[in-house]
């Protein structure tokens, strides 16, 4: 007699499509976590020599022809119509501040350094989300918190003693990026992320074209590339988040957004020839643990994670 077979109530066919669709996600998420470290690479090439205001207006210009193409046949004028437009105003004003601080540091610290500060944004979050959302943390994401700016302590630990100016700065972009992060989430539920991006990204023109012009430096040939590079590729990154985002859900892709560290230590080390030092791989060890399983707890109790990467710097 033939075995009995377990049947799950799954078309196998479909089962595979959606391990595809999860494994073409996870594909998309990596490769825009590495095209906003290539961005950020770009940004740190540029040193000090331009003002932040003036590197603001070229990330957000250039970026602006990636993400219409994107939109265009997806609606155009019409799936840019925000469902919440107060929202879209909190999240791009609290997000061009945090990209305005974190430009400034970003040429002025090492690479790997700014990138393991930035991990902080989901421990601001999770904290703020509980006057701004209305959540409850409970005893073990408190904790994991606790234990997270633990890390970030131990990453601002300078060589010489004392706390690091420019360190302190980025921390800070880190929390108003996190105000962001929960504009996001709630965003999230009526707005797709290619219409934040947009509204982003035009809030990136106005106030970054604005704020330069009595600061302009007139690029030189080179620099003047870069500069739209980074725009470009800063556009074409939120397209491949915004893709992956379509083909898996933040839970699964939310783990992968630590690469980003890969990337910097490699782009650091190659480009500038920073190498983190002890302090900063055993804080940034610290961190991204704490942020892992906070996010394995929002996963067990079912709390919403917003599209955290997809409008990002």
């Amino acid at each position: 007699m033939p075995r009995d077979t377990h049947f799950d109530g799954r078309n196998p066919a479909t089962a595979v499509d959606a391990e595809t669709d999860t494994v073409r996600g996870i594909a998309l998420h990596i490769g825009a976590v590495a095209g906003f470290a290539v961005m950020a690479s770009l940004i740190k090439l540029l040193g000090s020599d331009y003002p932040t205001t003036q590197v603001v207006f070229f990330r957000s210009f250039p970026a602006l022809l990636p993400i219409w193409l994107y939109m265009r046949p997806r609606g155009g004028w019409h799936a840019l119509r925000s469902c919440r437009p107060g929202v879209q105003a909190i999240r791009t004003g609290f997000g061009l501040v945090a990209m305005l601080l974190g430009f400034y540091c970003l040429a002025r610290m090492p690479f790997a350094d700014f990138v393991a500060i930035s991990f902080a944004a989901p421990l601001f979050a999770t904290i703020l989300s509980v006057p701004i959302l209305g959540e409850r943390v409970g005893i073990r994401r408190a904790t994991a918190v606790a234990v997270g700016f633990l890390g970030v302590l131990v990453t601002l630990q300078p060589a010489g003693g004392g706390l690091d100016g420019t360190a302190l700065i980025a921390l800070g972009a880190t929390l108003f990026y996190a105000v962001a992060i929960l504009a996001m989430r709630v965003l999230g539920a009526t707005d797709s992320s290619g219409t934040t991006a947009f509204y982003f990204t035009c809030g990136g023109v106005l106030v970054g074209g604005i704020a330069v012009l009595g600061d302009w430096v007139m690029p030189r040939g080179a620099d003047l590339a870069i500069l739209i590079a980074l725009g470009l590729v800063g556009g074409i990154a939120q397209i491949l988040m915004t893709e992956a985002y379509r083909h898996a859900p933040p839970a699964v892709l939310a783990p992968f957004d630590y690469t980003a560290l890969i990337w910097a230590i490699a782009f650091g080390a190659i480009l500038f020839g920073d190498m983190p030092e002890p302090h900063v791989w055993l804080g940034t060890t610290i961190i991204a643990g704490s942020g892992l399983y906070i996010w394995y707890r929002e996963q067990v109790l079912g709390t919403p994670r917003g599209r955290i990467k997809a409008t990002s710097l």
